[in-house]
């Protein structure tokens, strides 16, 4: 069978799954007990300023111990008004939370979507700079086929995106070139600008609908409608 599009590597948070409580909800309670209060709101400004700042190489290199530490370091900035101990009793919590299925739900376009590209025969991955729990995460949801060996995690291959080597490490899972791969995600720069820069096709996922980009949509479920699969 010949696709326009063979495989399709999704991003992971916000793409296929979100975290319930969110973020922020969850960081508050964590931080509660240990007897800091603090609005949701405050925590969530917070963590979209660090969250967004890379402070990887240029290369981007990583692996499990520098995403504990990365994680490590944003919990200490979120919540600076714990002290050393609190805050790593608070890190430690945040770790086993978002280790566990039960903190996370897929988006309800998600198994359809598996679902109408396996009947395609398309390759699928996930694409993430999750780290290991990731596994743990992903085995343990309801709702999908959810092998484990769709996984390719920044930590475990040695590269963050966007990171050419994490690029590289999706294709050579995928055995695919870039022209007929399909890379899908709600970061612009990780998960559209810098795979089309590698010859990926590639789509924000906008859930919001708050971009104006032509390569953008709003559900998993366009993907039925575009052309990207036809024969």
């Amino acid at each position: 069978m010949s696709l326009k599009i063979r495989a399709v590597a999704f991003d992971a948070v916000g793409t296929l799954i979100e975290p319930v409580p969110s973020v922020a909800e969850a960081y508050r309670q964590a931080a509660l007990s240990v007897g800091l209060d603090l609005p949701s709101a405050v925590i969530r400004e917070r963590f979209v300023k660090v969250f967004t700042a890379d402070d990887t190489t240029e290369e981007h290199f990583t692996n499990e111990l520098n995403e504990v530490q990365r994680w490590r370091n944003i919990v200490a900035a979120c919540l600076p008004e714990l002290d050393q101990a609190r805050s790593n009793l608070v890190f430690d919590q945040l770790w086993d939370h978002f280790a566990r299925p039960s903190s996370w739900r897929l988006f309800p376009d998600v198994a359809e979507t598996f679902h109408w590209l396996a009947q395609k025969g398309v390759k699928v991955c996930i694409a993430s700079n999750f780290d290991t729990r990731l596994r743990q995460v992903w085995g343990g949801l309801f709702g999908v086929d959810k092998p484990l060996d769709y996984l390719v995690i920044s930590s475990e291959v040695g590269f963050r995106k966007p990171g050419e080597g994490f690029y590289k490490a999706v294709l050579s899972h995928l055995e695919e070139s870039a022209e007929f791969v399909l890379f899908i995600g709600d970061d612009w720069i990780n998960d559209v600008e810098f795979p089309a820069k590698f010859g990926f096709k590639a789509n924000l996922l906008d859930r919001r609908s708050r971009s104006n980009r032509n390569n953008c949509i709003a559900s998993l479920q366009e993907l039925t409608d575009s052309n990207w699969f036809d024969d």
